[in-house]
């Protein structure tokens, strides 16, 4: 097994095509359908299905696919610092989007503080996005708020955080309210598949509340905006709102008999595997994720 053997098997599963893995790597088809061979035939593992001349990755295939790229990602960093010992090593942090608005760049600060040897590439996108980059070894580990989905992710937990609801302030609602009795109000909601969402939509569902939004957008702001012209009422996070309560241009509505708090997680693939460095990171990180905020 060689460097140039995982090279090819990744290629091959980025295209789900031993041709187009042959093409990109300038080489013979033969010799890419031979080095994949190879490695089934040395490891006695099956990496691809093969159905009417398609690829399919096994759940094998796609647990050394993960192993693989580490295992390349660890082999650029010995030969960048090798050829390169002014060159830093890498790491990858994600969020989700809340998150990367409000705590990440802090967060980021200190790192970079406290280990000024270390490059940061950071992705902060959709929780599920993230999450997939997780599985697919793109992020060594990363910030989402609520338990990841997926039984391969594995997460400590680092925050709790309140929703608040508001709206704004000639909005035609009272100060306090039941949970079904906001229900009967105009709702301004995070899209659907959101984590916002779906940690609403299960609190909806526990009390049998059938809901229907007057607006959805994936941009906070936008919900903002719009509860700012009275056009309703929406629900999130207390940090996003600070400017608007204390200026007066939104106002809290209590809800009477429901409290909304949500968690945020630190999570990373269960089979990663933390160099020295990279374990200490982690750590601070899950120390530090609570730190004030100068």
């Amino acid at each position: 097994m060689t460097i140039r053997h995982l090279k090819i098997f990744i290629c091959v599963c980025k295209h789900n095509s031993m041709t187009k893995a042959a093409e990109e790597l300038f080489i013979a088809q033969p010799a890419v359908s031979n080095t994949i061979a190879e490695i089934e035939k040395n490891y006695n593992v099956k990496l691809f299905e093969r159905i009417n001349k398609r690829l399919f990755l096994t759940d094998e295939g796609k647990r050394l696919l993960i192993k693989a790229r580490e295992v390349i990602s660890a082999f650029e960093e010995f030969e960048d610092q090798a050829l390169n010992s002014s060159k830093k090593p890498l790491l990858k942090i994600g969020s989700s989007l809340t998150i990367g608005k409000q705590k990440l760049p802090y967060l980021l600060r200190n790192l970079k503080e406290n280990f000024p040897d270390i490059d940061f590439q950071v992705s902060i996108n959709q929780t599920s996005i993230i999450e997939n980059k997780i599985l697919n070894g793109m992020l060594d580990f990363a910030f989402i708020q609520g338990k990841p989905s997926n039984q391969n992710i594995k997460s400590r937990l680092v925050d709790c955080n309140t929703l608040i609801t508001v709206c704004g302030k000639k909005y035609n609602m009272p100060d306090t309210v039941t949970l079904k009795q906001l229900c009967e109000y105009d709702l301004l909601l995070r899209e659907d598949e959101s984590v916002s969402r779906e940690f609403l939509d299960h609190i909806f569902a526990l009390e049998n509340i059938v809901v229907t939004p007057v607006m959805e957008s994936i941009s906070n702001q936008a919900l903002i905006s719009a509860a700012a012209q009275n056009l309703g009422v929406t629900i999130m996070p207390e940090a996003l709102l600070t400017r608007q309560l204390s200026n007066g241009v939104l106002r809290k509505i209590t809800v009477s008999d429901y409290e909304f708090t949500r968690n945020s997680y630190l999570i990373h693939h269960k089979d990663k595997s933390f160099g020295t460095v990279k374990k200490e990171i982690f750590d601070f990180c899950y120390k530090n994720y609570k730190q004030k905020q100068n």
